[in-house]
């Protein structure tokens, strides 16, 4: 009888170096941490290993990821948004940010309303934008378009009322800002940008700079 194999391939990916991926096998009982000890070392002292939606999966087992590419990055701090105190480095490339009171508390932010020119693409001349971060320095966040009953010209990017059903949409909102049952918005389709904010690292105001100059480009493009 032909003897079954129990190895479980996967394909491992380091967020500060995309330039090489390792396609590997392990045994189905160790974690993915473990595999990426054994077959792909990092150079970070604490590290976690992430899927493709931005989740921690460190202490999952190989088993329930068989065929999948894990992303080894920083190790995840403890949720959160932007700290208050720290909005102003975000003004400096964008001064129209600001907090939206809903998703803010005295020490930090979660979302924000952020404006930038359309160049030409709107009535207005601007694009109305929320950025929905409550976990900035370690997940995946969403921008939405509040203005969209503006556009006039063509956007080269992707904008729905109902994300589609793909990792890269994990979370977002369906047709409304999150935490809101009355503004409606289109969310950006933003692609598989989570490998990119990895590599950045952990601070919240880096990465949520970053994406905000990443929805801009995909708007005016």
């Amino acid at each position: 009888m032909k003897k079954m194999n129990n190895m479980i391939p996967l394909t491992i990916a380091n967020t500060l170096d995309q330039s090489t991926k390792t396609r590997v096998e392990v045994a189905a009982h160790c974690t993915v941490k473990e595999a990426v000890r054994q077959h792909n070392p990092t150079a970070l002292a604490k590290f976690d290993v992430y899927d493709g939606e931005g989740s921690v999966i460190s202490d999952q087992q190989a088993a329930d990821h068989r065929g999948a590419t894990l992303y080894v990055g920083v190790e995840k701090v403890v949720g959160g948004g932007v700290p208050r105190r720290r909005l102003g480095e975000l003004q400096i490339e964008y001064p129209s940010i600001q907090p939206v009171r809903q998703w803010t508390d005295r020490k930090q932010a979660k979302m924000f309303l952020v404006r930038f020119p359309s160049n030409g693409r709107t009535q207005s001349g601007f694009w109305e934008v929320v950025v929905h971060c409550p976990n900035a320095g370690s997940a995946l966040m969403h921008a939405y378009v509040l203005n969209f009953g503006e556009i006039t010209g063509h956007v080269g990017v992707s904008l729905f009322a109902n994300p589609p059903s793909v990792a890269y949409a994990n979370g977002a909102g369906k047709g409304f800002i999150p935490g809101s049952s009355t503004t409606r918005g289109r969310w950006v389709c933003h692609g598989n940008i989570m490998p990119h904010l990895q590599r950045l690292g952990s601070d919240p105001v880096v990465r949520v700079g970053a994406y905000i100059n990443h929805i801009q480009n995909l708007l005016n493009q």
